[in-house]
């Protein structure tokens, strides 16, 4: 798969990443040179993460214009609080962290383990001046009410999302990722920015390695997990990772399709600040015409009863006076759909990265989409033209007036 689109690879400091600011989170784990990271800005990766992270990694993502997890040290307890003072206000003074990171994957009912989350949730706040959000890596089996013990504590909470290599189907991402959002609601948490006020930042972990028999990840398979993360309700991406995009010859080209994914969230479309930021309207509907109406079954962790979702998932939002509509099948075969409750106010929806318009009649939209397959639209306001000109009058007449 071809990448159509490449974002300009602009200076970024952590105040302009979300949630501190408007820059949908786009990182890759493991890479760990500064040439590679200028590389991969132009699609619009910002964040970059190491196992071997030292205070000079701050150095090398300042050369490879990104940014960096900054992790801090831990395994069964916490380390002293006045090493991790000194630790935490020495990198603090970089504007190159991102996100503070946590040791992966402490388990919540060990003590000792959890004193890590808990004491370096309160540290970071209390030793960054900054005070840069919190995060740690979440195994993929964890069920709601096991990511629930950890989101007090993070304002980034981790959906790892590895369909391959726990030999599950694609429809398995829906689940992945609602189980994270619902670990936040059961928290009796928000989503949201304002992670200092206690709201919260869904983000997704996506596939990118090979172990052997294991099946190996596809380009329409990767495609399909971006979109339906998000779709899902994460609010950025991370891929493990970029070193191991190396295990396998055809994980070069999964690795191309995760850069045209992030290419398009940053591109002029707009769409990372749709998702972050648009309207979110839950009356557009669909209706299966032709396929099956639901995706294959699949038990998950802990489950008695086989899940199944409807094939077609959807995300609706306003931004920029336009309505953008993610549609993602998570069916392995063909499926014809009729979105119905759209906007009325065009006659065509824009078929965003596929260089076509579809008509679109009262507010009903006929698509058709490949197995795992995802459509983009985009449906303008016509009326915004007057708006605007609307808008151009009252300036000016604020102007005379003052």
């Amino acid at each position: 798969m071809s990448v159509v689109f490449t974002a300009t690879n602009t200076e970024v400091v952590a105040e302009d990443i979300y949630p501190q600011s408007n820059e949908f989170p786009l990182g890759l784990y493991s890479i760990h040179e500064a040439e590679d990271m200028r590389m991969v800005g132009q699609f619009g990766w910002k964040i970059a993460q190491t196992y071997n992270f030292t205070p000079s990694f701050l150095k090398t993502v300042a050369e490879g214009q990104m940014l960096a997890l900054a992790s801090l040290p831990g395994e069964y307890e916490p380390i002293p609080e006045a090493e991790a003072a000194d630790k935490i206000a020495t990198l603090a003074k970089s504007d190159r962290v991102a996100w503070w990171e946590f040791p992966e994957e402490r388990r919540y009912w060990e003590d000792g383990e959890m004193a890590i989350v808990t004491n370096y949730a309160n540290w970071t706040r209390k030793y960054d001046p900054k005070k840069r959000p919190n995060y740690m890596y979440i195994p993929s089996h964890y069920d709601a009410t096991s990511v629930q013990q950890y989101v007090p504590y993070l304002d980034i909470i981790p959906a790892s999302v590895y369909t391959n290599y726990i030999r599950m189907p694609h429809a398995w991402v829906r689940w992945r990722m609602e189980s994270t959002v619902k670990g936040i609601e059961l928290a009796q948490a928000k989503i949201g920015p304002d992670y200092l006020n206690g709201e919260k930042t869904p983000v997704a972990i996506l596939e990118l390695f090979h172990e052997s028999g294991d099946a190996i990840a596809t380009t329409e398979g990767a495609y399909h997990d971006f979109w339906q993360s998000i779709v899902s309700g994460a609010r950025g991406i991370l891929i493990f990772s970029y070193w191991h995009e190396r295990d396998h010859p055809y994980l070069k080209s999964v690795l191309q399709t995760y850069h045209k994914a992030a290419g398009e969230i940053v591109g002029p479309e707009q769409l990372g600040s749709a998702i972050l930021y648009g309207t979110r309207l839950d009356d557009v509907s669909f209706e299966i015409l032709a396929g099956p109406e639901r995706t294959e079954e699949f038990y998950t962790y802990g489950m008695e009863e086989p899940l199944s979702f409807p094939s077609i998932n959807l995300l609706t939002t306003i931004w920029n006076e336009s309505t953008y509509v993610i549609a993602v099948n998570s069916a392995n075969e063909p499926v014809s759909v009729s979105l119905t409750g759209l906007p009325n106010t065009s006659t065509e929806a824009t078929v965003l990265f596929e260089n076509k318009t579809v008509p679109l009649t009262d507010g009903v939209l006929n698509t058709k989409f490949q197995p795992l397959g995802v459509h983009i639209f985009k449906i303008a306001d016509n009326s915004s033209s007057s708006k605007v000109l609307e808008g151009e009058k009252q300036a000016i007449c604020a102007q005379f007036l003052h």
